[in-house]
């Protein structure tokens, strides 16, 4: 986006530059006290552009631009490779699963929270997006009004985690792993651990008991 600057900007008993026209969150408490913080300023609101990743102005992951935001610089946390070897790009559908080989109900022995309950609205299609490496969110397609919002590091470890209202009772859920190119297969994944921690009745905010098990998504079309 283009700066559009004002006609006059002092700097008597100086203290603020004043920039009206533009929307770039928090430039008005950056550019103070002069031409040299002023240029700083200017070529920070620069980087702050040129960071758009599909997104709007917002800040909001919610808001990203599906269009746009399935591109490597939005997805691909280390670029082409880096130090820890090539991360895959995260964006975009995966088929997931979760507690195929593993399952613990951490007490849970309440009808309608087993493992296949929670099997009937996480397995299928994950779709990520967003931009890495802090403004990641994930859909489940058999859950679509549920978002759950997540970080990936530069090694390709991911969670996503959010709340969910389940058969009158609250989830509070955590699922990721690491992200990596499975090489007999030559195709992309994420393998980990999905934790969700139950607030019986959603009565009090508490998790009263849990379900955890394996987590594996496996890019769409592998």
């Amino acid at each position: 986006m283009a700066l559009k600057l004002p006609d006059r900007i002092g700097y008597h008993g100086a203290s603020e530059v004043v920039m009206p026209h533009t929307r770039l969150p928090g430039l008005r408490s950056i550019l103070t006290a002069g031409p040299l913080q002023a240029v700083r300023g200017v070529a920070l609101a620069g980087v702050v552009c040129g960071a758009g990743c599909g997104k709007s102005e917002s800040d909001d992951s919610s808001e990203a631009d599906g269009a746009s935001a399935s591109t490597d610089e939005c997805g691909d946390v280390d670029g082409a490779g880096g130090d820890t070897g090539d991360v895959p790009n995260i964006l975009g559908a995966w088929t997931a699963s979760f507690s195929t080989l593993v399952y613990d109900d951490g007490g849970c022995s309440v009808s309608g929270l087993e493992a296949a309950d929670m099997r009937a609205w996480m397995d299928g299609v994950m779709t990520i997006d967003g931009r890495v490496p802090d403004r990641l969110f994930a859909t489940f397609s058999n859950s679509p009004d549920d978002r759950f919002f997540g970080l990936e590091n530069t090694q390709g470890g991911v969670v996503f985690t959010g709340n969910k209202t389940f058969g009158g009772h609250e989830l509070y859920v955590s699922v990721g792993g690491l992200l990596y190119t499975q090489p007999q297969l030559d195709r992309d994944e994420i393998r980990g651990f999905g934790y969700i921690g139950v607030d019986l009745d959603g009565a009090d905010g508490g998790i009263d008991c849990w379900l955890q098990g394996d987590f594996r998504a496996i890019r769409s079309g592998s």
